[in-house]
């Protein structure tokens, strides 16, 4: 702590403590001088003591060493430990041998060997070795010690050795001396608290008193006072100060009269420092009326400047440097400043600045007067004006004002001008009453005159104006008046709305309304909508008539009074379905009938969604449609088919009994049919291997016939049971490999093939279909076959096989360059036994082509083909892929 900070302790504390410090410090210095000349006081009083003592035994050993008594002297030297502050004690002999001491040990040993072994001693041998005084005592103070040694010479050669520790009689005199310090410390101390004493009561209490009435002076109690009594100066500044209190009393009287009157005023006192952002150097308390301080506004915390809308701020800071220059000293602003809620207020800123001789602005201060709600007033008024202009002028609706005697236009804006095709001035010129038809002119007439009756101040119609190009136009006008304050009309505003277009959309929008409506009853189709803000519940015209319900009951108020229409059996369902709407906006169906209190039977299919909102609602909307005639059609359906069921059952009956038949034809065909083929065909070949000799030319071709009509008949009856056995066997779809089963007919007929010379080309693409596989063989070994035969009368015979894709359809082909057919017959070589050619030219049972196609349609496939007579035959194979 600094010097200064400790003397401005309250003197009450400071001065009783200085004396204090003064005793203690007097006390302190004596013991110190005294401490200092203690060592040497012990020193000489204790040498004289060692000579004295010395001298004694030096007597007393000089006696008893002459009579040669070792014992004795021995006694004598240990006698002299009993003497206070005697340390050691030593008889030498000449030749340097101990011969009496105070510690036995030490007899008979070398004196300069003692002392080597003893450290404390080392001081000792340079007395005793030195040359001391053969005649005299000595006593030396070995230096840096508390030890004085003594050497007592003898007559005999013998010495006396003494060593004295100084520390017993230097500790006895510093403990004589602290209690004497202690004693004066004491009574120092008691004088000192004895001189406080007195000096609080004469001097520190009534300074005390006088320090609080002054303090309470300055923080304000004016009222305060010391009423100290004497002639002292601490009565006469007291007097002195009770004066001022007085007369600053007064002053701060009438100072805080005006201070409230500035702060009761709506104006805020102001004074700012002529320093960049004008810092305030006072602020009037009326500134709480903008949410301040004034305190956090003198504190630095916020310059003006940063109160002032930063709008404004560019124009003020011009304004003001104008004026800090040029004057006048005393002006006028007005701008706006922040409140500290944030708002703004309008201030009229009445600033006056001082100056000293050389023209140098010394203070600056202001009266601020709150001129929002003028200010507010007055953009108010003119915004207002601004307004009226701008709705006067609105581009979509008219608007006109006339005299209340007179059916002519004083004023109109450009909007009625377009309403009505006229110019300003044409319309100006004009009364209303002319372009108006009748009858809405007699209305209109007989709602203004109920005006100027006082009987209304405003009414609204539709009416009609006739337009410059003689077309009416439909309006909507609405007429205030305007009056003086005695009540009497002073105009009449009129307001005139061009509605021609909403009247089409209103009429379009009714057309449509009702031909929704039509289409929802010839549809049997009715709507609802739900929304679950307004909670209100909308139904279409047909909703009322398919449920039944009386359309002036309105619609059911909620979900339970909705169910009260379903059929009992069909409530739970219609339940769930109406409370499991989804949250998306996906729509889900039921189908339910209604209560049959509420009519005969009728089955409904109703559907529901839901939308949300833009506030976070949700829309619910759905349909209600009539399917009775749907279900009723359903049910006579599920009928037919049972009845069909039934039909199918007995036909599936019958044709398994027709198939059991067929099985039975099959088997005589090939049975009972053969036998008498193979007896004829044995029995002419042996007329012909045994009687052919006997037979004539003609009887010989006549058995040939015969054995051909036989190999004909067997042929026949083969084809026929192939085409039974087509007919009746199940097919089994597998993969089939196209190419591989190609490969394997063509195998079937290689000698035919290579007997008639015929070039075979194959145009395959790889090619799997999922087909019977013995059913494709059939098909693909006749029309092989077929190919053959008829082209072989050609000169170079040309056989083409191909198969391709085109898109979802698999196609197959069997080319050949033969006879050909004519198209006309196209249908017709399908059939069984029909054929085109002679048999004598061509043989064969009319069978193959109708196995074919009967092998395909069974497989799911079609087959047809082109041609052209003497141009060879396509046959086309197509199959699903």
């Amino acid at each position: 702590m600094r010097l200064s900070s400790r003397l401005a302790l309250p003197g009450r504390w400071l001065m009783p403590l200085m004396l204090v410090l003064f005793a203690l410090t007097a006390s302190t210095i004596n013991y110190v001088v005294q401490a200092r000349q203690v060592g040497a006081q012990v020193l000489d009083q204790e040498t004289r003591r060692l000579r004295e003592r010395l001298s004694v035994e030096q007597s007393r050993l000089s006696v008893q060493s002459g009579m040669d008594n070792q014992v004795l002297v021995r006694r004598l030297v240990g006698g002299m430990g009993l003497y206070s502050g005697m340390q050691h004690t030593w008889l030498l002999q000449p030749n340097g041998l101990v011969q009496a001491s105070l510690v036995r040990s030490d007899i008979g040993q070398p004196f300069g060997e003692l002392l080597r072994r003893r450290a404390d001693l080392a001081g000792v041998s340079g007395v005793v070795f030195n040359g001391p005084s053969e005649v005299a005592i000595t006593v030396v103070h070995l230096a840096a010690t508390r030890q004085l040694v003594g050497v007592v010479p003898f007559t005999t050669g013998r010495r006396l050795i003494a060593v004295v520790d100084l520390g017993l009689p230097q500790a006895m005199r510093f403990a004589g001396m602290q209690q004497e310090a202690l004693r004066e410390g004491l009574l120092l101390l008691g004088l000192t608290i004895l001189l406080a004493l007195v000096v609080h009561l004469v001097w520190f209490r009534r300074a005390r008193r006088l320090a609080l009435a002054l303090k309470r002076m300055g923080e304000g109690e004016l009222q305060a006072r010391a009423g100290l009594q004497g002639h002292d100066e601490l009565a006469m500044i007291g007097s002195e100060a009770d004066r001022m209190a007085e007369r600053l009393l007064s002053g701060q009287t009438r100072l805080r009269h005006l201070v409230d009157l500035v702060d009761r005023s709506p104006v805020v006192v102001v004074e700012w420092r002529d320093e960049p952002g004008w810092p305030m150097s006072y602020v009037s308390q009326s500134v709480a009326q903008w949410g301040y301080q004034p305190g956090e506004l003198l504190h630095g915390e916020l310059t003006y400047a940063q109160l002032i809308h930063p709008q404004d701020i560019e124009r003020v800071t011009i304004e003001a440097a104008r004026y800090f220059k040029d004057g006048p000293d005393e002006h006028r602003q007005e701008y706006r400043l922040r409140c500290a809620d944030g708002g703004w207020v309008w201030v009229d800123d009445r600033t006056t600045l001082t100056r000293d001789e050389h023209g140098v602005i010394t203070d600056i201060s202001g009266i601020l007067l709150d001129i929002t709600v003028q200010k507010e007033a007055q953009l108010a008024q003119q915004e207002q004006a601004e307004f009226l202009r701008l709705f006067y002028e609105l581009p979509f609706i008219g608007m006109a004002i006339s005299a209340p005697g007179s059916t002519r236009w004083l004023q109109v804006n450009s909007q009625l001008c377009v309403i009505l095709g006229y110019s300003r001035e044409e319309l100006t010129r004009m009364t209303w009453a002319e372009m108006t038809p009748q009858p809405d002119l007699d209305q209109n007439l007989a709602l203004r005159d109920q005006m100027l009756a006082n009987r209304t101040d405003n009414y609204s119609m539709r009416k009609r104006f006739v337009r410059k190009n003689g077309s009416f136009v439909h309006t909507e006008i609405d007429v205030r008046a305007v009056r003086h304050p005695d009540g009497t009309l002073k105009h009449l505003f009129a307001t005139i709305k061009d509605i021609t277009e909403r009247l089409q959309a209103e009429a379009a929008i009714g057309k449509q309304r009702d031909l929704l409506e039509l289409a929802e009853s010839m549809a049997g189709l009715g709507s609802w909508v739900y929304d679950t803000q307004s909670q209100s519940v909308w139904w279409s015209r047909q909703m009322y008539r398919g449920i039944g319900r009386d359309e002036a009951l309105g619609p059911p108020p909620d979900l339970v009074a909705y169910l009260d229409c379903i059929h009992p059996d069909d409530r739970a369902l219609a339940d769930r379905f109406m409370r499991s709407v989804p949250g998306s906006e996906e729509m889900i169906t039921a189908e339910f009938r209604r209560h049959p209190d509420l009519g005969a039977l009728r089955w409904f299919r109703g559907s529901v969604q839901s939308k949300p909102t833009a506030t976070g609602h949700h829309t619910y909307s759905g349909t209600l449609l009539d399917i009775t005639q749907l279900k009723l059609a359903q049910a006579t359906l599920e009928q037919s088919n049972a009845a069909l069921e039934q039909r199918v059952t007995e036909r599936t009956a019958q044709l398994r009994g027709l198939n059991e038949e067929l099985e039975a034809f099959s088997y005589t065909v090939s049975h009972d049919l053969k036998a008498p083929l193979r007896g004829i065909d044995g029995y002419s070949q042996l007329l012909e291997e045994e009687h052919g000799a006997q037979l004539n030319e003609e009887g010989r071709q006549f058995l040939v016939r015969i054995r051909r009509g036989v190999l004909q008949m067997g042929d026949l009856i083969s084809g026929l049971l192939d085409y039974s056995r087509m007919e009746r066997r199940t097919m089994e779809h597998q993969r089939v490999d196209v190419p591989a089963l190609v490969t394997q007919v063509i195998e079937g007929h290689a000698a035919d093939i290579e007997s008639t010379d015929v070039r075979l080309s194959l145009n395959l693409e790889p090619m799997v279909l999922k087909l019977d596989r013995e059913g494709m063989a059939v098909v693909l070994r006749n029309l092989v076959g077929n190919a053959i035969k008829f082209s072989r009368t050609k000169d170079q015979p040309v056989v083409e096989i191909g198969a391709r894709t085109e898109g979802a359809h698999r196609i197959l082909w069997v080319r050949d360059n033969g006879v050909g057919f004519d198209m006309k017959y196209h249908d017709r070589i399908f059939g069984i036994f029909q054929r085109l050619q002679r048999a004598e030219d061509y043989q064969g049972t009319g069978l193959g082509l109708a196995l074919v196609a009967k092998a395909v349609q069974r497989m799911g496939g079609r087959v047809w083909a082109e041609s052209q007579p003497g141009q060879g035959a396509t046959f086309f194979l197509e199959f699903p892929s």
